[in-house]
């Protein structure tokens, strides 16, 4: 049995309630999400219509005093049945994750950090532009945390965000054999039916809660899966991936060996643009990524992510070569 919990906490979700359109509306659209990447794991494609006959018996628990939590609870494939997907709906849900929602940046870590000025030099001096920025600052963060050093709102909401995009690239890199076996069309189908469902997260945030958390048990182990505010889930609303594949040239200027994300220019492009690297193939192009930085340019296979307007505004890597002379 695998459970997956959503959390909302802030405002009203602080006092145990929220609103009953807001609630109504996250439940549903995540009801439909997960009923549809239970079906996509099962056979690789998604019912047209949800009924009786594929909802698989997931069901909710019932819901406890606290933080407004929602606990659902998944069957576990069965052997009589193979899948053609034989992982967690947790996996595919952080692999979709993983695509539709930016990870943390140096600037969105410095941003918190400072509210308290001695962990923001901290981090100026040590931390930054490295290529383990998110374990370091996880381990400032600790370190105040151990000695009882009171941390801020932000950074204790940046501490929750860090681990649950650290967790997430872990489960995701170990069901990466699994989730490979995708074609083209049915990866660019996961995303384009489960971007709208998960930007729904974001009616909650507008007057229940101020953030959610996602987290799973999968085998007995727990994992977080991802910490969202109001803003990135936001983020969600405006991204739309492309269904095929396009070939750039890029100069690549930051790439964040840890996290996947990057920084590249291209004359098509204004000023700096963002690239990220899906964690199941993050370990395979690591190293022409970071060789990549010494270069003049290389060429890359990517997604590339646009506004409703069709307006390009990052890209997903997914090869790296050399440019042609």
């Amino acid at each position: 049995m695998e459970q997956m919990k959503f959390v909302f906490d802030g405002k009203l979700a602080s006092m145990h309630r929220m609103e009953f359109y807001e609630s109504a509306r996250f439940q549903y659209s995540a009801s439909r999400l997960l009923v549809k990447i239970d079906n996509f794991r099962r056979t690789g494609s998604f019912p047209s219509k949800i009924s009786s006959k594929n909802i698989h018996d997931i069901q909710v628990r019932a819901f406890q005093q606290g933080s407004f939590g929602i606990e659902i609870l998944i069957p576990a494939l069965m052997a009589a049945g193979p899948a053609v997907f034989e992982t967690s709906v947790s996996a595919i849900f952080s692999y979709v994750v993983d695509r539709v929602f930016k990870s943390a940046d140096d600037d969105v870590i410095r941003d918190a950090l400072s509210t308290q000025r001695q962990l923001m030099e901290t981090f100026d001096d040590t931390i930054r532009g490295r290529d383990d920025t998110i374990t370091r600052t996880l381990d400032l963060l600790r370190d105040e945390m151990a000695h009882e050093r009171e941390l801020s709102l932000d950074n204790k909401e940046l501490y929750e965000r860090l681990l649950a995009e650290q967790e997430r690239r872990l489960l995701v890199q170990a069901e990466r054999d699994v989730l490979r076996r995708m074609t083209e069309e049915q990866r660019a189908d996961l995303v384009t039916m489960s971007a709208p469902l998960l930007k729904e997260m974001n009616v909650p945030l507008r007057r229940s809660a101020s953030h959610v958390s996602i987290s799973s048990v999968v085998d007995g182990q727990p994992r977080r899966l991802l910490y969202a505010d109001k803003r990135m889930t936001d983020e969600v609303d405006v991204a739309v991936v492309d269904r095929h594949l396009t070939t750039i040239d890029i100069n690549v200027v930051q790439f964040n060996k840890e996290n996947g994300w990057g920084k590249f220019r291209n004359e098509e492009w204004d000023g700096l643009a963002s690239f990220s690297v899906p964690a199941d193939i993050l370990d395979e192009l690591r190293r022409e990524l970071v060789a990549a930085m010494r270069l003049n340019g290389v060429s890359v296979d990517c997604y590339v992510v646009r506004s409703p307007a069709l307006v390009p505004l990052r890209i997903i890597v997914v090869d790296v070569n050399p440019i042609d002379d």
